[in-house]
C-alpha cells in the first residue's frame, strides 16, 4: 500500500516532468469546472478564494514555464530528429499556436478570477474555452507526442533538456 503521493519526476526525466505538469493542469481544470456550482451554492467563500489563488499562481508561473520547456526544448529537439515522423510535424508545430490561444484564454479567465476575488460578487466566468482547449491540447501531447518522445529520447539528450529547463527557471527567477 502506497500511503504517500508519488514524487514528481526530476529534471532528469523531462518528459515525465511535463506529463506531471499535465496532471496538475487537469486537476486545476477539474476545480475550475466545479467553481460555478460552488459559487452558486456558497458564494465567494474562503474555499473558493483559496482555490482561485492557487489556480492564479499556478497558471501565471508554471504555465509559461511549461510552454517554454516544450517550445524551447522538447519540440525543437523532436523536429531536429530525422526519426520524428513526418505525420506529426505539423501537429507538433500547431501545439505552439495552441499555446498562444491558451495564453489568451488564460488572460480572459484570470481577469474574471481576479475580479471575483476583488469584488466578491458572483459572476459568469470565461472558463470553458480555457478548460476545453487545455484538455484537447493535453490529449494530443500525451497521446501522440510524449510517448514518441520517451521512445526516442536518449539519456544524454534527456539530461541536456533537463539542464536547459533548470537554467531557464534560474534565469526567470533572477538567480543565475
Amino acid at each position: 500500500m502506497d500511503l504517500l503521493d508519488t514524487p514528481a519526476p526530476s529534471f532528469d526525466d523531462p518528459v515525465g516532468l511535463l506529463l506531471a505538469c499535465h496532471r496538475r493542469i487537469e486537476k486545476h481544470c477539474d476545480t475550475l469546472q466545479r467553481m460555478p456550482k460552488h459559487l452558486e451554492k456558497h458564494g465567494v467563500d474562503s474555499d473558493l478564494q483559496t482555490a482561485i489563488t492557487r489556480i492564479l499562481r499556478y497558471f501565471s508561473l508554471a504555465g509559461p514555464a511549461h510552454h517554454a520547456d516544450e517550445e524551447l526544448g522538447l519540440f525543437p529537439w523532436l523536429l531536429a530528429r530525422p526519426d520524428f515522423p513526418g505525420a506529426l510535424r505539423a501537429p507538433l508545430r500547431n501545439l505552439v499556436d495552441q499555446h498562444r490561444q491558451l495564453e489568451t484564454a488564460w488572460q480572459n479567465l484570470s481577469e474574471d478570477l481576479n475580479d471575483l476575488i476583488v469584488t466578491e460578487k458572483p459572476r459568469a466566468l470565461r472558463l470553458e474555452p480555457f478548460v476545453i482547449m487545455n484538455r484537447a491540447h493535453i490529449a494530443l501531447e500525451d497521446g501522440e507526442i510524449f510517448p514518441l518522445a520517451r521512445q526516442i529520447l536518449d539519456p544524454d539528450s534527456a539530461n541536456a533538456l533537463g539542464r536547459t529547463m533548470i537554467l531557464r527557471r534560474r534565469e526567470e527567477d533572477g538567480s543565475s
